[in-house]
């Protein structure tokens, strides 16, 4: 089955590719109008245009609906539709102001989108409806010169402290579909204004699919890609220099897969550098200059944790943050949700790291301890593929330059950085799990 995600923006979009019924499907996707069953909840380029005093050019507005295309479709195409049952065949069909630029920007576009989400992506443009918009950036002197994205995780809020430690002012952009997840943005964020005052500027923003009835997707392979459409948009308001940090230890950003079976597409790619760099190519291909930065890409978790600029702040805020893989899991069992199960490889990884840079005490709680009761069943699974994974790199002989670029393509002067990041960062686990080597 082959899918044609349509994005439509305005009333007077009606576009529809002609398709063949039998083997194509379309869903719609229009933004400021349409069908209740086909109507983007957001209001991103308002918000954020009343907020600053600016006008967004066309090629940042461009960028940015086709980044909450690609999410939404991700969301809402059901997987089992695909030929193989995993790897979907999708065209998202864009209405752009800057037909020219997308000649080579739908390529890079195209190619980060596939090592995204493991689908074969073609992106389709045609010309949008009205007068392209003539940018104008805001009068405010005052204003942040840096924008850093805000998930509510502990890496990221180990970037913000970093930042906010400087004195400078920093916008921050944070993204959410319901859920936990606003909980733990706002209460990260609140402690930040508490503490730091107007250096804060909060960005939030609130993107929703049409409701389809189906049962669409829950891997949120493709958040990264809507994460940073939102922060270069952000960006570029504020300047066309001004740059995007993205606050993420290489450990995760790499995502190496611990077994065979976590290979390819099934294990998330959200910050990986070969995603970033195709993202990159896309902003320079459409004209854009806000920089991509990855400050944390060669560190894991524990040294972003013990090389945190503010050791006060990040100890009282530290239980604030949110790591774990399935939140909710506590209340399947009777607890109180939004704990971190204590089991999943994110939260293996946050509890070695926060031991490792003597933090401890300060954590959040945990609804499963695995240095005192050993997971069964699917709970165990995380753990058994980090045994697994350890055990590969004993047995194989090989060089841990091989290991890393299991998970994708890096930069060459790069891979020695990255090969050090991942023995680090799995030595943190072995010493949090009292294992041998």
């Amino acid at each position: 089955m082959k899918w044609h995600i349509v994005c439509r923006i305005g009333e007077e979009d009606t576009f529809l590719p002609e398709v063949e019924e039998a083997v194509e499907r379309c869903l719609v996707l229009h933004f400021s109008g349409g069908a209740t069953n086909e109507r983007i909840r957001e209001s991103v380029i308002a918000t954020i245009e009343e907020r600053y005093e600016a006008t967004l050019s066309g090629s940042v507005q461009d960028f940015l609906y086709a980044s909450m295309g690609a999410y939404i479709a991700d969301l809402c195409i059901p997987r089992r539709t695909a030929e193989d049952r995993w790897s979907r065949v999708l065209t998202l069909h864009l209405p752009v102001f800057v037909q020219s630029r997308w000649r080579s920007a739908s390529r890079s576009f195209a190619a980060a989108l596939e090592f995204l989400t493991g689908d074969d992506w073609t992106i389709s443009v045609r010309e949008r409806c009205g007068d392209r918009p003539e940018p104008s950036a805001p009068t405010d002197s005052e204003l942040p010169r840096t924008v850093s994205l805000l998930s509510g995780g502990l890496d990221s809020l180990v970037g913000a402290i970093d930042l906010l430690s400087t004195g400078d002012a920093i916008a921050f952009v944070s993204h959410h579909g319901g859920g936990l997840t606003p909980k733990f943005q706002n209460d990260t964020f609140g402690a930040l204004r508490v503490r730091y005052g107007d250096q804060c500027c909060e960005n939030q923003f609130y993107v929703v699919g049409p409701q389809l009835g189906g049962d669409g997707e829950n891997s949120m392979r493709s958040r990264s890609i809507l994460f940073l459409g939102l922060g270069v948009a952000v960006a570029n308001a504020l300047g066309k220099s001004v740059p995007v940090v993205v606050p993420e230890n290489g450990l995760i950003s790499l995502n190496i897969p611990l077994t065979r079976t976590r290979s390819g597409s099934s294990s998330t790619r959200t910050t990986h550098p070969h995603f970033i760099a195709r993202l990159r190519q896309t902003l320079i291909d459409l004209g854009l200059s806000n920089a991509i930065e990855m400050p944390y890409r060669h560190l894991t978790k524990g040294e972003m944790l013990a090389n945190a600029a503010d050791h006060d702040a990040l100890e009282s805020m530290l239980p604030l943050t949110m790591s774990c893989s399935h939140p909710e899991v506590a209340r399947w069992k009777g607890g109180t949700p939004g704990m971190h199960c204590g089991y999943c490889f994110p939260c293996l990884i946050r509890r070695a790291a926060v031991t490792a840079a003597g933090l401890e005490e300060a954590d959040a709680p945990y609804t499963f301890d695995v240095r005192h009761r050993a997971p069964t069943g699917t709970r165990a699974s995380d753990l058994r593929a980090v045994k697994i994974a350890l055990a590969r790199d004993e047995e194989s002989g090989s060089p841990n330059s091989f290991r890393v670029l299991e998970a994708g393509p890096l930069p060459s002067d790069e891979i020695l950085e990255f090969v050090g990041v991942y023995e680090r960062g799995m030595s943190e686990l072995v010493a949090f799990l009292g294992w041998k080597r």
